[in-house]
């Protein structure tokens, strides 16, 4: 019987309602803790009994704004937090603004004591930090998911939508978390409760935890030619060792003219274009949502040295990367 078999059926046999405590670190996005909590108060609505019952911690006890400007007060400290069940964690952006030995310290205990860790979005940063995930599957969103195997080669990372290993539930974020929460309803209350509760959000199918977590070439670019949309799919899989445009092409039975064409009347630009805005977008997103260095970034996006990465990005972005990183960093700081 595996660790997780193990720890959901306990939950499911074990007493009622389940205790749950939320915490939230500082610029948390509002839209994982709101999935998370509504498919709790929705499944005790539909049950007509208190499965579930809940709690908000925060480091210190006192308020914790979300990233929107929206607050909550805690009912409790970490210190002084009674025994849940089951602790989930909800970090935003800023999440390593709110590193804690304490609450590594606390996480690490309760953990010892039998408690179910879930995290959302890049709260699964705060296990990992405690030394709570190594050789642990977890889910990491796509943005933050080569600074995380950077910092954590030992936790066994996933594009994965959500994962469950053991005591570890980590979802990658946004709407994937109640999909997370009804795995986990579905796991100690019946799978007929989650599907209510699925049905009473529009939620018409709860996804699996190996979906994936980004949209398909084909709806974000409006691809409809098959061959093209797996020469994206190519590139976009080779951004950090990129693949000859001819050899693209032969991949897909097609001359390098005719591969051009075909760029060209679908997505307005030759592919050799195409393939440096894919490495230009994603450097940009591993600057301003990671703390990966310049050099490293560079590296992931297929470029042999920083310098020949900066002249390409200020080609593309009117800026340096440094810029960029620097500017983004301004808007990020919470609403006062």
């Amino acid at each position: 019987m595996t660790d997780q078999t193990y720890t959901l059926k306990q939950l499911a046999q074990g007493h009622r309602p389940i205790r749950i405590g939320f915490f939230l670190v500082p610029d948390f996005p509002l839209m994982t803790f709101a999935a998370a909590l509504d498919s709790l108060r929705q499944g005790n609505r539909l049950a007509k009994r208190k499965a579930f019952e809940w709690l908000i911690l925060s480091a210190d006890g006192g308020h914790v704004k979300s990233s929107s400007g929206l607050g909550f007060d805690a009912d409790a400290a970490i210190s002084r937090a009674p025994r849940c069940d089951i602790v989930i964690l909800c970090a935003g952006i800023n999440y390593a603004d709110a590193y804690d030995a304490n609450v590594f310290a606390w996480l690490r205990r309760i953990h010892s004591e039998g408690c179910v860790l879930g995290a959302v979005s890049t709260a699964v940063f705060f296990l990992a930090k405690a030394r709570l995930l190594e050789g642990r599957r977890c889910a990491v969103h796509w943005e933050s998911l080569a600074s995380f195997r950077s910092e954590f080669p030992n936790c066994l990372a996933t594009d994965d939508i959500f994962a469950i290993d053991g005591r570890f539930l980590t979802s990658s974020g946004g709407t994937v978390t109640l999909d997370m929460m009804l795995y986990l309803i579905s796991a100690v209350e019946g799978r007929e409760l989650a599907a209510l509760i699925s049905d009473q959000f529009n939620h018409a199918r709860i996804r699996r935890q190996d979906d994936v977590q980004r949209m398909s070439p084909e709806d974000r670019f409006g691809i409809r030619n098959a061959k093209l949309a797996f020469v994206v799919r190519r590139m976009e899989a080779s951004l950090g060792d990129p693949v000859e445009i001819t050899d693209l092409a032969s991949s897909v039975a097609l001359s390098l003219r005719q591969l051009e064409r075909l760029f060209h009347a679908n997505l307005g630009k030759s592919p050799t274009h195409f393939y440096i805005e894919l490495r230009m977008t994603r450097a940009k997103e591993l600057l301003v949502y990671t703390e990966l260095a310049i050099g490293e970034i560079a590296q992931i996006c297929g470029y042999q040295s920083a310098s020949h990465f900066g002249r390409s990005y200020r080609t593309r972005f009117r800026e340096s990367p440094a810029a960029t990183r620097k500017a983004e960093k301004r808007r990020e700081e919470p609403m006062s």
